[in-house]
């Protein structure tokens, strides 16, 4: 469709601009014709004496006979004064009459003839006549002069130079107008195709230019526009798409919770019931009590867990950073480990590089590193060794803890992180863990925007946090 409008612009612009310039023509060959002097090679003195003569041939002259000698007078003038003059008959009234019936007028009078066009005035009497006429040669205003029949001899050429003329000079107009419209007619195709990375290059300061610079600012405006338009919506597609994966997972945290907190709940809710009604071996009740009061204490321990997470998965919860001695820090967990190391039978290498400073939230991060160091202790088995390294390298910080004696089934690794994840359940259950320990040291982690991982070696299991 746009290629249709272009080409029948071409064809109106050049058709018109062909027209204009013929019409243009035209006129200019109109006026030449019509004001183009007539330039005289003789003047009224030199054809004086044919009047003169004239007169006298015409005063001794029957009025019947005088066509004879105004028809050798006037082949006198066509032969040797190229009919540059005509002659003239006035009556005594001053009008003009005919050569040949002096009883007819022509409309004209002696007046309107200018004297410097005309010879000297001659009285002529017929024989026979009692009135006189007046008899005068004047220009002959009527001949065509010599440009005039110059331009109708060169009539055929000049009408093929025009016509030539005129298509070349209207194809050169067609193209200088419709070439740089076509330029921003394809631009404009290009936009309404949500193309912006093109520019029109029309260089002219013309309206055309204007216009099409005006567009080349549209263009940019709108491709900023949109590209401002496709980050926000990316951005918010990606906010839409992390809060739908937060509520999947805190669908499927509260779904896990649930059923978690269900299972304790229920042991101590059936405890309670046989030794209430003194049912078989719940008639020991203090033994009862005792692992009713333990599996209170993992209930307890399991709720306060869900509570850190609660808390610190809320979109309004901000970590409070503080710049710490981050070994000075892990040297009083372990002190404070001690006891438990000495219960398991565990011996502790440590090797912590001094002056290592961190960002973080201390409270948070005692979460972590106390959470790590449990887990080590509880799941080794006695006899066996704890390393605890820390060190420094490229303005980033390695905490790594390793436990000797046990491994992880390799399946099981990138699942460890999750919310109530269990490699083993019997020995979980055992061991009083709830499956939220991880999954609060990863939350922690991420708040810090530092990374921890998970890996089998050859002798145990190593976990690596990078600050």
């Amino acid at each position: 469709m746009i290629k249709k409008i272009k080409s029948k612009l071409s064809v109106k612009v050049f058709i018109i601009s062909a027209l204009l310039i013929a019409f243009c023509c035209g006129i200019t060959y109109f006026f030449i014709l019509h004001f183009a002097p007539y330039i005289y090679s003789y003047a009224p003195s030199d054809v004086e004496w044919l009047a003169d003569e004239l007169a006298q041939e015409l005063s001794m002259t029957d009025k019947g006979e005088t066509s004879i000698y105004f028809s050798i007078a006037n082949n006198t003038l066509t032969g040797d004064y190229n009919n540059e003059y005509l002659f003239h008959l006035f009556n005594s009234a001053g009008e003009e009459v005919g050569l040949t019936d002096t009883d007819t007028a022509t409309g004209k009078k002696i007046s309107d003839y200018s004297p410097n066009d005309t010879s000297a005035h001659y009285t002529v009497s017929f024989i026979g006549e009692t009135h006189s006429y007046t008899l005068l040669l004047a220009k002959n205003t009527d001949k065509e002069s010599q440009v005039v029949e110059a331009l109708h001899k060169a009539l055929p050429a000049l009408v093929i130079v025009i016509v030539i003329v005129s298509v070349l000079v209207a194809v050169f107009y067609a193209w200088y107008i419709t070439a740089p419209i076509k330029k921003i007619s394809k631009m404009s195709r290009r936009m309404a195709n949500m193309d912006f990375n093109n520019f029109c290059p029309v260089e002219r300061t013309d309206e055309i230019g204007v216009l099409a610079n005006s567009l080349n600012s549209l263009s940019s405006n709108l491709s900023a526009a949109l590209m401002e338009l496709k980050e926000a919506n990316q951005k918010l597609q990606a906010d839409i798409d992390k809060e739908k994966e937060l509520e999947l997972r805190r669908m499927e945290f509260f779904s896990a919770a649930s059923h978690e907190l269900k299972t304790p709940i229920t042991i101590i809710k059936g405890q309670l019931q046989g030794m209430l009604c003194g049912v078989g071996r719940y008639k020991d009740r203090e033994t009862y009590l005792a692992q009713s009061l333990e599996v209170t204490n993992s209930l307890e321990k399991m709720v306060q867990e869900l509570l850190t997470v609660s808390r610190i998965e809320a979109p309004q919860y901000s970590c409070v950073k503080t710049h710490f001695d981050f070994t000075q820090f892990l040297r009083q967990r372990l002190a404070a480990f001690d006891d438990l190391f000495v219960q398991k039978e565990l011996s502790v290498a440590i090797n912590l590089l001094p002056d290592i400073y961190i960002d973080g939230d201390m409270g948070l991060l005692q979460k972590v590193v106390d959470n790590l160091l449990g887990n080590a202790a509880t799941y080794s088995p006695p006899g066996n060794s704890i390393r605890v390294d820390l060190r420094q390298a490229e303005e980033k910080v390695y905490l790594t803890i390793e436990n000797t004696g046990v491994h992880i089934p390799e399946d099981d690794i990138s699942k460890l992180f999750e919310p109530f994840y269990r490699v083993e359940q019997s020995r979980n259950r055992q061991t009083g863990g709830s499956g939220l320990g991880l999954y609060i040291v990863k939350t922690i982690i991420n708040l810090h925007n530092a990374e921890v991982s998970v890996q089998n070696t050859d002798d145990g299991v190593s976990i690596k946090v990078i600050f």
